[in-house]
Protein backbone atom coordinates (compact mmCIF):
# COMPACT_ATOMS: atom_id res chain seq x y z
CA UNK A 1 0.00 0.00 0.00
CA UNK A 2 1.36 3.66 -0.89
CA UNK A 3 1.32 5.45 2.66
CA UNK A 4 2.90 8.83 1.49
CA UNK A 5 0.49 11.69 2.40
CA UNK A 6 0.19 15.04 1.93
CA UNK A 7 -1.75 17.13 4.13
CA UNK A 8 -2.70 20.93 2.37
CA UNK A 9 -4.39 23.11 4.42
CA UNK A 10 -3.19 26.68 5.66
CA UNK A 11 -4.31 26.57 9.62
CA UNK A 12 -1.12 24.94 11.32
CA UNK A 13 -2.57 23.70 14.10
CA UNK A 14 -4.97 21.21 11.42
CA UNK A 15 -1.89 20.35 9.81
CA UNK A 16 0.12 19.10 13.01
CA UNK A 17 -2.75 17.17 14.63
CA UNK A 18 -3.46 15.31 11.33
CA UNK A 19 0.08 14.62 11.08
CA UNK A 20 0.30 13.54 14.33
CA UNK A 21 -2.48 11.06 14.09
CA UNK A 22 -0.99 9.66 10.53
CA UNK A 23 2.14 9.64 11.54
CA UNK A 24 0.93 7.15 14.77
CA UNK A 25 -0.71 4.99 12.45
CA UNK A 26 2.11 4.33 10.42
CA UNK A 27 2.27 6.57 7.57
CA UNK A 28 4.70 9.17 6.28
CA UNK A 29 3.33 12.87 6.25
CA UNK A 30 4.15 15.86 4.34
CA UNK A 31 2.34 19.00 4.76
CA UNK A 32 1.86 22.50 2.74
CA UNK A 33 0.00 25.44 3.73
CA UNK A 34 -1.25 26.55 0.19
CA UNK A 35 -2.55 25.28 -3.06
CA UNK A 36 0.67 26.42 -4.76
CA UNK A 37 3.27 24.53 -2.47
CA UNK A 38 1.11 21.40 -2.64
CA UNK A 39 1.19 21.23 -6.33
CA UNK A 40 4.92 21.64 -6.64
CA UNK A 41 5.20 18.77 -3.65
CA UNK A 42 2.92 16.80 -5.75
CA UNK A 43 4.76 17.01 -9.05
CA UNK A 44 7.71 15.69 -7.62
CA UNK A 45 6.49 13.01 -4.75
CA UNK A 46 4.18 9.75 -5.46
CA UNK A 47 1.59 10.58 -2.82
CA UNK A 48 -1.17 7.83 -2.28
CA UNK A 49 -3.52 10.59 -1.05
CA UNK A 50 -4.09 13.87 -0.26
CA UNK A 51 -5.94 16.10 2.34
CA UNK A 52 -7.40 18.84 0.78
CA UNK A 53 -8.91 22.08 2.52
CA UNK A 54 -11.10 24.01 0.15
CA UNK A 55 -10.50 27.16 1.71
CA UNK A 56 -6.99 27.63 1.43
CA UNK A 57 -7.02 31.81 1.84
CA UNK A 58 -4.64 33.45 -0.49
CA UNK A 59 -3.91 31.74 -3.71
CA UNK A 60 -5.77 29.32 -5.29
CA UNK A 61 -8.52 27.49 -3.20
CA UNK A 62 -9.02 23.63 -2.89
CA UNK A 63 -11.20 22.73 -5.78
CA UNK A 64 -8.69 25.04 -8.04
CA UNK A 65 -6.36 22.74 -6.59
CA UNK A 66 -7.81 19.67 -7.27
CA UNK A 67 -8.97 20.66 -10.78
CA UNK A 68 -5.11 20.98 -11.68
CA UNK A 69 -4.15 17.82 -9.72
CA UNK A 70 -6.30 15.58 -11.88
CA UNK A 71 -5.54 17.56 -14.96
CA UNK A 72 -1.76 17.23 -14.24
CA UNK A 73 -3.01 13.27 -14.29
CA UNK A 74 -2.09 13.06 -10.71
CA UNK A 75 -3.72 9.78 -9.50
CA UNK A 76 -3.61 10.27 -5.35
CA UNK A 77 -6.65 9.92 -3.87
CA UNK A 78 -7.77 13.34 -2.97
CA UNK A 79 -9.67 13.88 0.44
CA UNK A 80 -11.31 17.41 0.53
CA UNK A 81 -12.14 18.73 4.05
CA UNK A 82 -14.24 22.04 4.59
CA UNK A 83 -15.29 24.21 7.68
CA UNK A 84 -17.80 25.57 5.25
CA UNK A 85 -19.22 22.18 3.77
CA UNK A 86 -22.45 22.09 1.69
CA UNK A 87 -23.81 19.48 -0.59
CA UNK A 88 -23.19 21.67 -3.61
CA UNK A 89 -19.40 21.88 -2.68
CA UNK A 90 -19.50 18.10 -2.16
CA UNK A 91 -20.81 16.95 -5.29
CA UNK A 92 -18.48 19.49 -6.89
CA UNK A 93 -16.03 18.32 -5.35
CA UNK A 94 -16.66 14.19 -6.53
CA UNK A 95 -17.03 15.96 -9.91
CA UNK A 96 -13.73 17.01 -9.97
CA UNK A 97 -12.47 13.21 -8.99
CA UNK A 98 -12.51 13.88 -4.97
CA UNK A 99 -12.50 10.22 -3.40
CA UNK A 100 -14.27 11.26 -0.20
CA UNK A 101 -15.58 14.73 1.35
CA UNK A 102 -15.25 15.60 5.39
CA UNK A 103 -16.53 18.54 7.11
CA UNK A 104 -14.63 20.42 9.92
CA UNK A 105 -13.92 20.26 12.91
CA UNK A 106 -12.91 16.65 12.19
CA UNK A 107 -13.63 13.69 13.73
CA UNK A 108 -9.92 12.12 13.49
CA UNK A 109 -10.81 8.76 13.76
CA UNK A 110 -13.17 9.00 10.90
CA UNK A 111 -10.07 11.04 9.37
CA UNK A 112 -8.02 7.75 9.42
CA UNK A 113 -10.31 5.26 8.64
CA UNK A 114 -11.42 7.66 5.30
CA UNK A 115 -7.16 7.92 4.48
CA UNK A 116 -7.26 3.54 4.97
CA UNK A 117 -9.88 3.40 2.57
CA UNK A 118 -8.83 6.29 -0.38
CA UNK A 119 -5.08 4.30 0.02
CA UNK A 120 -7.04 1.05 -0.51
CA UNK A 121 -9.38 1.89 -3.61
CA UNK A 122 -6.23 3.86 -5.01
CA UNK A 123 -4.30 0.50 -4.95
CA UNK A 124 -6.72 -1.57 -6.50
CA UNK A 125 -7.25 1.15 -9.61
CA UNK A 126 -3.43 0.73 -10.05
CA UNK A 127 -3.75 -3.24 -9.80
CA UNK A 128 -6.64 -3.08 -12.06
CA UNK A 129 -4.53 -0.65 -14.73
CA UNK A 130 -1.62 -3.08 -14.27
CA UNK A 131 -4.05 -6.04 -15.09
CA UNK A 132 -5.60 -4.52 -18.26
CA UNK A 133 -1.68 -3.30 -19.54
CA UNK A 134 -0.92 -6.60 -19.13
CA UNK A 135 -3.99 -8.59 -21.07
CA UNK A 136 -4.09 -5.36 -23.64
CA UNK A 137 -0.30 -6.88 -24.34
CA UNK A 138 -1.37 -10.42 -24.99
CA UNK A 139 -3.59 -8.68 -27.73
CA UNK A 140 -1.13 -6.61 -29.66
CA UNK A 141 -0.55 -6.92 -33.60
CA UNK A 142 2.77 -7.47 -34.37
CA UNK A 143 4.33 -7.60 -37.86
CA UNK A 144 5.61 -4.03 -40.21
CA UNK A 145 3.92 -5.52 -43.52
CA UNK A 146 1.81 -3.10 -45.59
CA UNK A 147 -1.24 -5.18 -44.43
CA UNK A 148 -0.48 -5.37 -41.04
CA UNK A 149 0.45 -1.39 -40.59
CA UNK A 150 -3.20 -1.22 -43.19
CA UNK A 151 -5.06 -3.67 -40.12
CA UNK A 152 -3.91 -1.18 -37.83
CA UNK A 153 -4.67 1.96 -39.29
CA UNK A 154 -8.31 0.59 -40.04
CA UNK A 155 -8.48 -0.13 -36.18
CA UNK A 156 -7.34 2.80 -34.79
CA UNK A 157 -10.07 5.09 -36.94
CA UNK A 158 -13.28 2.50 -35.89
CA UNK A 159 -12.27 2.15 -32.31
CA UNK A 160 -13.32 5.44 -31.00
CA UNK A 161 -16.45 5.51 -32.52
CA UNK A 162 -19.39 4.09 -30.97
CA UNK A 163 -20.41 2.61 -34.31
CA UNK A 164 -21.47 -1.32 -34.45
CA UNK A 165 -18.86 -3.16 -36.01
CA UNK A 166 -19.20 -6.73 -38.27
CA UNK A 167 -16.04 -8.93 -38.81
CA UNK A 168 -15.97 -10.71 -41.32
CA UNK A 169 -13.54 -13.63 -41.96
CA UNK A 170 -12.76 -17.26 -41.90
CA UNK A 171 -11.99 -19.32 -38.81
CA UNK A 172 -8.44 -18.55 -37.34
CA UNK A 173 -8.09 -15.52 -39.27
CA UNK A 174 -7.92 -13.53 -35.96
CA UNK A 175 -11.08 -11.83 -35.48
CA UNK A 176 -11.50 -11.73 -31.92
CA UNK A 177 -8.28 -10.11 -31.73
CA UNK A 178 -9.26 -7.56 -34.08
CA UNK A 179 -12.70 -6.70 -31.59
CA UNK A 180 -10.17 -6.84 -28.54
CA UNK A 181 -8.06 -4.46 -30.41
CA UNK A 182 -10.68 -2.42 -31.05
CA UNK A 183 -12.47 -2.57 -27.94
CA UNK A 184 -8.72 -1.80 -26.19
CA UNK A 185 -8.54 1.22 -28.28
CA UNK A 186 -12.14 2.53 -27.79
CA UNK A 187 -13.62 5.16 -25.04
CA UNK A 188 -15.19 1.86 -23.26
CA UNK A 189 -11.29 0.32 -23.15
CA UNK A 190 -11.84 0.66 -19.16
CA UNK A 191 -14.78 -1.37 -18.93
CA UNK A 192 -15.72 -4.84 -19.57
CA UNK A 193 -14.96 -6.83 -22.84
CA UNK A 194 -17.77 -9.31 -22.52
CA UNK A 195 -17.98 -12.12 -24.94
CA UNK A 196 -20.53 -15.04 -25.99
CA UNK A 197 -19.92 -17.67 -29.27
CA UNK A 198 -23.37 -18.26 -30.11
CA UNK A 199 -22.12 -21.92 -32.02
CA UNK A 200 -20.40 -23.19 -28.53
CA UNK A 201 -24.31 -22.48 -26.67
CA UNK A 202 -27.37 -24.70 -26.82
CA UNK A 203 -29.90 -23.35 -28.77
CA UNK A 204 -32.28 -23.28 -26.18
CA UNK A 205 -29.95 -21.64 -24.00
CA UNK A 206 -28.41 -19.03 -26.16
CA UNK A 207 -31.32 -16.17 -25.28
CA UNK A 208 -30.76 -16.87 -21.29
CA UNK A 209 -26.58 -16.64 -21.83
CA UNK A 210 -27.88 -12.99 -23.92
CA UNK A 211 -30.52 -11.44 -22.03
CA UNK A 212 -30.60 -13.27 -18.29
CA UNK A 213 -33.62 -14.93 -16.90
CA UNK A 214 -36.05 -14.56 -13.64
CA UNK A 215 -36.23 -16.81 -10.78
CA UNK A 216 -38.53 -19.93 -12.13
CA UNK A 217 -38.37 -18.73 -16.24
CA UNK A 218 -37.86 -22.49 -17.05
CA UNK A 219 -36.75 -25.55 -15.70
CA UNK A 220 -33.27 -25.26 -13.03
CA UNK A 221 -33.60 -21.52 -13.13
CA UNK A 222 -33.64 -21.38 -9.38
CA UNK A 223 -32.81 -17.63 -9.44
CA UNK A 224 -32.30 -14.52 -11.63
CA UNK A 225 -29.38 -14.23 -13.62
CA UNK A 226 -27.86 -11.38 -15.99
CA UNK A 227 -27.33 -11.90 -19.44
CA UNK A 228 -24.42 -11.36 -21.31
CA UNK A 229 -25.85 -7.22 -22.80
CA UNK A 230 -26.79 -6.16 -19.08
CA UNK A 231 -23.45 -7.53 -17.89
CA UNK A 232 -21.76 -5.55 -20.88
CA UNK A 233 -23.74 -2.25 -20.37
CA UNK A 234 -21.62 0.78 -20.57
CA UNK A 235 -19.05 -1.46 -22.38
CA UNK A 236 -18.04 -4.00 -25.43
CA UNK A 237 -19.68 -7.34 -26.13
CA UNK A 238 -18.85 -9.61 -28.76
CA UNK A 239 -21.03 -11.82 -30.67
CA UNK A 240 -18.86 -14.12 -32.49
CA UNK A 241 -20.57 -16.40 -34.91
CA UNK A 242 -23.76 -14.53 -35.27
CA UNK A 243 -24.55 -16.86 -38.22
CA UNK A 244 -25.88 -20.01 -36.09
CA UNK A 245 -28.17 -17.67 -34.24
CA UNK A 246 -31.83 -19.48 -34.45
CA UNK A 247 -34.55 -17.06 -36.03
CA UNK A 248 -36.44 -16.21 -32.77
CA UNK A 249 -33.11 -14.86 -30.85
CA UNK A 250 -32.47 -12.87 -33.92
CA UNK A 251 -35.72 -11.02 -33.87
CA UNK A 252 -35.57 -10.34 -29.93
CA UNK A 253 -31.16 -8.91 -30.82
CA UNK A 254 -32.79 -7.11 -33.96
CA UNK A 255 -35.15 -5.12 -31.11
CA UNK A 256 -32.62 -4.89 -28.52
CA UNK A 257 -29.99 -3.07 -31.04
CA UNK A 258 -33.31 -0.80 -31.82
CA UNK A 259 -34.27 -0.10 -28.35
CA UNK A 260 -31.71 -0.59 -26.61
CA UNK A 261 -33.51 -2.38 -23.62
CA UNK A 262 -34.61 -5.50 -23.04
CA UNK A 263 -36.33 -7.90 -20.79
CA UNK A 264 -34.64 -10.88 -19.79
CA UNK A 265 -36.63 -14.38 -20.04
CA UNK A 266 -39.64 -14.92 -17.39
CA UNK A 267 -40.00 -11.49 -16.85
CA UNK A 268 -42.06 -8.21 -17.76
CA UNK A 269 -39.76 -5.51 -16.81
CA UNK A 270 -37.34 -4.16 -19.30
CA UNK A 271 -33.51 -3.12 -19.00
CA UNK A 272 -32.19 -0.21 -20.30
CA UNK A 273 -28.47 -0.50 -21.24
CA UNK A 274 -25.97 1.02 -23.29
CA UNK A 275 -23.74 -1.36 -24.79
CA UNK A 276 -21.48 -1.17 -28.12
CA UNK A 277 -21.64 -4.44 -29.97
CA UNK A 278 -18.82 -5.99 -32.09
CA UNK A 279 -20.30 -9.44 -33.93
CA UNK A 280 -18.03 -11.68 -36.00
CA UNK A 281 -19.04 -14.92 -38.46
CA UNK A 282 -17.04 -17.08 -40.60
CA UNK A 283 -20.14 -17.39 -43.09
CA UNK A 284 -21.35 -15.37 -45.87
CA UNK A 285 -24.38 -14.09 -44.01
CA UNK A 286 -25.63 -12.25 -47.77
CA UNK A 287 -25.80 -16.46 -48.49
CA UNK A 288 -28.08 -16.69 -45.42
CA UNK A 289 -30.32 -13.66 -46.41
CA UNK A 290 -30.97 -15.37 -49.79
CA UNK A 291 -31.84 -18.45 -47.89
CA UNK A 292 -34.01 -17.23 -45.60
CA UNK A 293 -31.80 -18.24 -42.66
CA UNK A 294 -30.67 -14.72 -41.65
CA UNK A 295 -33.08 -11.58 -41.09
CA UNK A 296 -31.54 -8.94 -43.74
CA UNK A 297 -32.42 -5.76 -41.21
CA UNK A 298 -30.63 -7.36 -38.15
CA UNK A 299 -27.58 -7.72 -40.57
CA UNK A 300 -27.92 -3.68 -41.43
CA UNK A 301 -28.05 -3.32 -38.00
CA UNK A 302 -24.91 -5.35 -36.99
CA UNK A 303 -23.40 -4.59 -39.95
CA UNK A 304 -22.80 -0.19 -39.44
CA UNK A 305 -18.70 -0.69 -40.30
CA UNK A 306 -17.46 -3.67 -42.16
CA UNK A 307 -14.55 -5.50 -40.85
CA UNK A 308 -13.16 -8.38 -42.53
CA UNK A 309 -10.55 -9.83 -41.27
CA UNK A 310 -8.95 -11.27 -44.45
CA UNK A 311 -6.03 -8.70 -44.68
CA UNK A 312 -4.80 -10.10 -41.61
CA UNK A 313 -4.98 -13.88 -42.17
CA UNK A 314 -3.28 -12.73 -45.24
CA UNK A 315 -0.52 -11.02 -43.52
CA UNK A 316 -0.55 -13.81 -40.84
CA UNK A 317 0.00 -16.29 -42.98
CA UNK A 318 3.17 -14.10 -44.78
CA UNK A 319 4.51 -14.32 -41.16
CA UNK A 320 4.20 -17.65 -40.56
CA UNK A 321 6.07 -18.47 -43.91
CA UNK A 322 9.04 -16.01 -43.00
CA UNK A 323 9.67 -17.58 -39.76
CA UNK A 324 9.18 -21.11 -41.36
CA UNK A 325 12.19 -19.84 -43.92
CA UNK A 326 13.85 -18.03 -40.87
CA UNK A 327 14.42 -21.43 -38.84
CA UNK A 328 15.20 -23.44 -41.80
CA UNK A 329 17.79 -21.24 -42.51
CA UNK A 330 18.83 -21.69 -38.65
CA UNK A 331 18.31 -25.43 -38.78
CA UNK A 332 20.43 -25.52 -41.88
CA UNK A 333 23.35 -22.89 -40.78
CA UNK A 334 23.72 -25.09 -37.39
CA UNK A 335 23.97 -28.41 -38.90
CA UNK A 336 26.75 -26.77 -41.84
CA UNK A 337 28.54 -25.64 -38.19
Amino acid sequence: MQNLILIIDDERGIRDTLRGVLEDEGFAVETAESGETGLEMARTQNFGCILLDIWLGDGIDGLDTLAKLKEEGNDAAVVMISGHGNIETAVRSTKLGAFDFIEKPLSLERTVVTVKNALRQRDLERVNEQLQSEIAEQYVMVGESVAMRALRKQISIVAPTDGRVLISGESGTGKELVARAIHAQSKRRNLAFVEINSAAIPEELVESELFGHAKGAFSGAMRAKKGKFEMADGATLFLDEIGDMSPRVQAKMLRVLEEQRFEPVGSNTPVSVDVRVISATNKPLDSLIDDGNFRADLFYRLNVIPFRSRRFANAARIFLCSLSILIANFQRNTESR
